[in-house]
């Protein structure tokens, strides 16, 4: 290699070091529930999915608030940021059918589990923005894991459906000092996989810079899957949202 050679090679490495960049690592509680109707076949497939709808809360019995474990990853570049972050729920509860839900029958007394798993990541690009304010457009990629499993003395049955969605993206944030408020959304309708609906991922925040390295970070999120389709072999219809406060920690670097 010439000397030009190794020279522009320094610089172009010693611009890319300078180039600003942030990471953000969180972790905290998410303070979830559940609420919506659902609706599943009978092996026969004579049920009218519209007349059989079980809540999740009132009938299924899995609606209280549960506290998940919420985690996000967050690194800016330039005009450029990549976020990812997720939870869990794992529920238990009881209560009586007021529709066939699959082969039990309404009346049924049940016993019902929720195994619900999210994690999305998402790319937005500054479209406008200042020292205060900033407008991000772009797009998620979200995965839905939502189990719903219902036993009475007649046997046992379970919605299964596991969604991967790409969605549009948009992010708003105004800074005041140490304090960012921010708010974002993920949306899309169509058919993906197991189920054909619609789907909204949204979220508002508040971000306090505690020193440089460290924030605290506040907020709700909004989740709503209305869909139908097939899994496990068997038709359903699913109205579900999850919603809660989330509050956390983390270091930035």
């Amino acid at each position: 290699m010439t000397r030009p050679q190794g020279l522009q090679l320094f610089l172009v490495a010693t611009l890319a070091a300078c180039t600003p960049q942030t990471f953000r690592a969180d972790v905290g509680a998410l303070f979830a529930t559940t609420s919506g109707k659902i609706a599943l076949q009978n092996a026969g497939g004579t049920l009218v999915l519209g007349n059989e709808q079980n809540d999740v809360d009132d009938q299924l019995g899995v609606g209280d608030t549960e506290v998940s474990p919420y985690v996000r990853v967050q690194w800016d570049h330039e005009l450029h940021r990549v976020r990812a972050h997720g939870f869990g729920i794992d529920a238990e509860g009881s209560g009586t059918l007021t529709g066939d839900y699959g082969g039990i029958p309404a009346g049924s007394q049940v016993t019902t589990s929720m195994e619900f798993f999210n994690v999305a990541a998402a790319y937005d690009y500054e479209v406008w923005g200042d020292e205060n304010f900033r407008l991000a457009l772009g797009g998620q990629l979200g995965i839905y894991s939502l189990d719903i499993a219902a036993r009475s003395a007649s046997g046992r049955e379970s919605v299964r459906t596991d969604l991967v969605i790409p969605m549009a993206f948009a992010e708003v944030e105004g800074f005041f000092g140490p304090v960012t408020l921010g708010a974002n959304a993920a949306l899309m309708a169509g058919n993906w996989r197991d189920a054909d609906g619609r789907y909204l991922d949204a979220e508002g925040f508040a971000r306090v810079q505690v020193v440089d390295e460290v924030d605290l970070i506040a907020g709700y999120r909004y989740l709503v899957l209305d869909a139908n389709g097939t899994a496990t072999s068997r038709d359903f219809d699913a109205d579900i949202t999850v919603q809660g406060w989330f509050i956390g920690g983390g270091i930035r670097f």
